[in-house]
């Protein structure tokens, strides 16, 4: 564990005038939080990002998520137009799951919040 210590914010030219996001930007960044966060989703996101998978590969990528957790956050993620469900018309039925563009365009959110998280991993509370 690293040393750090909490510095306050150095004001510069950068910042004359900030003022807080409006209420519906808070509300709209909310939603996307959601959307993005609980059990499974980031490593699913994450997971997806090697291209379509499917839903059994997926489960075994994923040691410890249930079935029906698995399922739960496919269909969460899809409704918010971050993964796509493909099925395909064959006996047993195929389906596989990819990322759609919304999810790609994730990706460099999450690359900035891992280099967060490693530069602050020090401060930060396991729970």
């Amino acid at each position: 564990m690293r040393d750090l210590t909490v510095e306050p914010r150095v004001y510069g030219n950068d910042c004359d005038g900030c003022e807080g996001p409006e209420t519906t930007d808070i509300l709209r960044f909310q939603r996307t939080i959601r959307a993005i966060t609980g059990k499974w989703k980031i490593e699913i996101v994450c997971t997806l990002i090697q291209g379509p998978t499917r839903f059994g590969a997926l489960r075994r990528t994923l040691p410890g998520v249930t079935k029906h957790m698995l399922t739960e956050q496919l269909r969460d993620l899809e409704a918010n137009g971050i993964v796509i469900r493909k099925a395909y018309p064959e006996l047993p039925q195929r389906v596989e799951y990819e990322l759609s563009q919304a999810g790609i365009d994730l990706l460099p959110t999450f690359r900035a919040m891992l280099e967060w998280s490693r530069k602050y991993d020090g401060l930060l509370v396991a729970r």
